[in-house]
């Protein structure tokens, strides 16, 4: 779930909530880059009952403090232990699906569930604070990793999907720079806004800090005769196109917290009744990426397979543009939320394929690696994007519509007159003016979030639409699955 509508019903501020959400990944994007050596280390029982049983203890951590600088420690951990207790099933299933597509399969399930699976997982959140305390969220995600828990005591055994190597060499020092390199990128690009940027010291601080941590860990892995990233990938095209497309389609993804806002602030819609819309959006993003799949399994050009899915975005966000109206009916916007599910769901697995199909198997990591990172700096550049171009819109139109409030001007006098007349009738007259005040600026900032929306969607409008053309002129974008033949 986006962190504007979560921290709706969490009743928290959304950069505190963005910045949790960062920071997890920022560990996943680092762990990354050892996490193969693990498994090579353990047998995949092991690996798996021992990164399950550590994510327990976290979750149970958790559950008992509410002191926030202890959950962002707490949250740093977790990160990598999610990716290891996860990302050891894929070559499992892998390893399980006999054919050709294998691969192609797995992974297809992988996106499905990374473009949806926090919404299932807000889903439980909403049944636990409806009927418990917020403890019981941890409790129910304790108990569904002891359920896990108990499947891999059945399920595995001691055998190896790798060959087993000595835990050593990890390069934790360059690890150690990309943390802070991401973290302090991160709480610059969230929290500037809040501290007027370079205003501030913490600012101006996280920013030198992301600077220098990330020039020393370029120079590392440079001069490194063991690197955790090869920078060799960046000499294929196909990986700095693909690198390039997933930064806008993760910038048009983001667009999607507008829409929650405006639901939340201006449609008024209860977070609960959200909730369940949301699942229109599940439903096209599953249709998407099982679309992706046959297209891939029959080697479409991915040509063809990127212009449809920058186009069905493209007229998404046009479409999103002409409902931003003072109160819309649910079936419009379900409408919106199914194209917008069915292009992300187009586009995930063959942007990622066609990104690690272009370089050779032994570094193939990397390019994977670069694909995290790039969701990682998108996520969050989005986010920050977003959060600007949103305040400094709304607050132009605000200012803009305030000076047509002309006591003279029929409209006017005409909607004061309804308020304060409202309030007349229970309220002192003192108290009937501040409340017809505070209900007009309310009107009035409503007016100005949809106006401001409609100019950014119609922005994006034209962005997708540049990019699906450009998907189409430029050569490079040609090659078909060559790996799965």
């Amino acid at each position: 779930m986006n962190s504007t509508f979560t921290a709706s019903f969490l009743d928290v501020e959304v950069d505190d909530i963005q910045f949790l959400f960062s920071i997890a990944y920022a560990t996943i994007v680092c762990g990354l880059f050892f996490h193969v050596r693990f498994f090579q280390f353990f047998n995949v029982r092991s690996f798996t009952l021992t990164m399950t049983m550590l994510n327990i203890v976290i979750l149970y951590i958790m559950s008992l403090t509410n002191n926030i600088q202890l959950l962002i420690v707490l949250r740093f951990i977790q990160g990598p232990l999610v990716l290891f207790e996860g990302c050891i099933l894929l070559p499992v299933i892998m390893s399980l699906i006999k054919g050709e597509n294998a691969r192609l399969i797995s992974f297809s399930f992988l996106y499905a569930f990374m473009l949806t699976g926090d919404k299932f997982g807000t889903t439980l959140v909403k049944f636990a604070i409806e009927n418990y305390t917020h403890h019981m969220i941890y409790y129910a995600i304790i108990a569904y990793h002891i359920v896990t828990l108990l499947i891999f005591i059945f399920i595995f055994n001691q055998n190896r999907l790798f060959t087993k190597k000595p835990l050593y060499q990890l390069n934790l020092g360059g690890i150690f720079l990309m943390v802070i390199c991401l973290v302090s990128g991160a709480y610059f690009l969230i929290y500037g806004k809040q501290f007027y940027w370079f205003e501030s010291p913490k600012i101006t601080l996280a920013f030198a800090l992301n600077l220098v941590a990330g020039a020393l860990f370029l120079w590392r892995e440079i001069t490194s005769k063991r690197p955790l990233f090869h920078f060799e990938i960046f000499k294929s095209k196909r990986v700095v196109v693909g690198i390039i497309l997933f930064f806008f389609f993760y910038i048009l993804r983001s667009s999607m917290s507008n829409i929650y806002q405006v639901m939340s602030q201006v449609w008024r819609w209860p977070w609960e009744y959200v909730l369940k819309i949301q699942y229109f959006n599940v439903a096209g993003s599953f249709i998407g990426v099982f679309s992706a799949y046959l297209l891939m399994k029959n080697k479409v050009n991915y040509k063809i397979i990127f212009f449809i899915g920058f186009a069905l975005l493209s007229a998404t966000m046009l479409y999103f543009s002409h409902i931003f109206l003072p109160d819309t009916r649910v079936e419009v916007v379900v409408y919106g939320l199914i194209m917008q599910g069915l292009g992300q769901g187009l586009l995930f697995c063959p942007l990622v394929f066609f990104m690690t199909g272009s370089v050779h198997p032994s570094i193939s990591g990397s390019a994977s690696q670069g694909g995290t990172a790039i969701r990682f700096w998108t996520n969050t550049i989005g986010f920050s994007i977003m959060q600007n171009i949103i305040l400094h819109l709304t607050t132009k139109h605000q200012f803009l519509m305030t000076k047509n409030l002309d006591l003279t001007h029929p409209i006017f006098q005409k909607e004061w007159d309804e308020l304060y007349h409202k309030f007349d009738v229970s309220h002192l007259t003192n108290d009937s003016m501040q409340l017809a005040v505070g209900t007009l600026k309310s009107k009035l900032y409503q007016q100005a979030l949809l106006v401001s929306n409609i100019e950014i969607f119609r922005s994006l409008f034209v962005l997708a639409l540049i990019l699906a053309l450009v998907v189409l002129i430029y050569p490079s974008i040609r090659s078909k699955l060559r790996f799965l033949n």
